[in-house]
């Protein structure tokens, strides 16, 4: 049984690399482990909790939220990236005097420390 890590680096909008992305990671936690998922660049779009998807449309972050919670997989959102496109937990919109923390709670804040740790524990990184 391989232990797996997703990388995620494309918008959420757009394309459907996150259902190709969410189809693969169905498929692989049945005969291996996803360590976690590993949202980069303008990939942490869709931890938005702010955003809505067009009327008649499912929302892709409840879609990862239930595909993280149904296989206990933990759900990253790359800091740095996440910041500089608006997106805060409670304690960065604290730190930074905000509004409101606009990331959605199922995902945490995460350095690229985390990313290659993951990279050095595991046994392969799948890429989207």
């Amino acid at each position: 049984m391989a232990n797996i890590t997703v990388l995620i680096t494309s918008s959420p909008f757009g394309n459907n690399i996150h259902a190709l992305a969410q189809r693969y990671i169905n498929a692989a936690v049945e005969h291996h482990t996803i360590d976690r998922i590993f949202f980069y660049q303008d990939a942490v779009l869709v931890a938005n909790q702010a955003q809505q998807p067009p009327q008649g449309q499912v929302s892709i972050l409840s879609q990862w939220k239930s595909l993280a919670e149904c296989n206990n997989i933990p759900l990253q959102a790359c800091i740095a990236n996440s910041l500089r496109r608006g997106l805060t937990d409670a304690a960065e919109q604290a730190r930074y005097d905000l509004p409101f923390a606009s990331l959605d709670p199922t995902f945490e804040l995460c350095g690229l420390g985390d990313m290659a740790m993951a990279h050095k524990n595991s046994d392969k990184v799948v890429q989207f």
